[in-house]
């Protein structure tokens, strides 16, 4: 992964802490509530009953204590996969961003170009971008560049058929049977289980 992209996890994981934070404290109150609540009436109802049979009471207490402790296990769950849907979010939305940028985004592009073409065994490649960078960089010389930088001459051709995604590039051999995916997306979906078990460690460690 590029520092470019290093750097755009590390700010999406600090901006969302705070966020998630406080989305965690709304969790938790929620949580106590419904457990409070929930043990409350357990001893209300435990105290009618004890009166004619304590095992039964207790057990009733503890049934209910334990549905109580399940519903907030549940419900603290499903918060937490809320907020990491959320930071996932965020992160696409910062890629997007990045794609948008000359500066930072255009020699990540020749970059992933000029690896794709390294990679497939054809003496020709087609490059596939998505429809704004076609437009962007059609007429060129974004693919003399990018084979500029490539250790084995070769040629390629920029498809004239965009791809859906949020940047980068699909470099495919001249027959299309063979295909190397170096979008952003396809980065994004590699990091995405460790990305989620990072942000999950730093979010939710306590």
């Amino acid at each position: 992964m590029s520092s470019s992209l290093e750097k755009l996890v590390e700010d999406i994981i600090r901006e969302s802490k705070a966020k998630a934070e406080e989305l965690k404290k709304q969790a938790l109150s929620q949580v106590e509530e419904t457990l409070a609540g929930e043990r409350a009436e357990a001893v209300r109802e435990a105290d009618l009953i004890i009166r004619s049979a304590r095992s039964e009471a207790d057990a009733e207490r503890n049934r209910r204590i334990s549905q109580a402790k399940q519903q907030a296990r549940l419900l603290y769950l499903a918060e937490r996969n809320r907020v990491l849907r959320e930071v996932l979010k965020d992160l696409r939305s910062m890629l997007d961003q990045f794609a948008k940028e000359d500066t930072s985004y255009r020699p990540f592009l020749l970059k992933s170009i000029a690896w794709g073409v390294e990679a497939v065994p054809s003496e020709t490649a087609r490059i596939a971008v998505s429809e704004r960078d076609l437009k962007r960089f059609k007429g060129t010389k974004l693919v003399e560049e990018a084979l500029a930088m490539t250790r084995t001459p070769k040629k390629a051709v920029l498809s004239d058929e965009p791809i859906v995604g949020i940047g980068g590039a699909i470099v495919m051999s001249q027959d299309g049977k063979i295909r190397a995916d170096c979008t952003l997306d396809a980065r994004l979906e590699l990091m995405e289980p460790q990305l989620l078990a990072e942000i999950s460690k730093i979010l939710f460690a306590s």
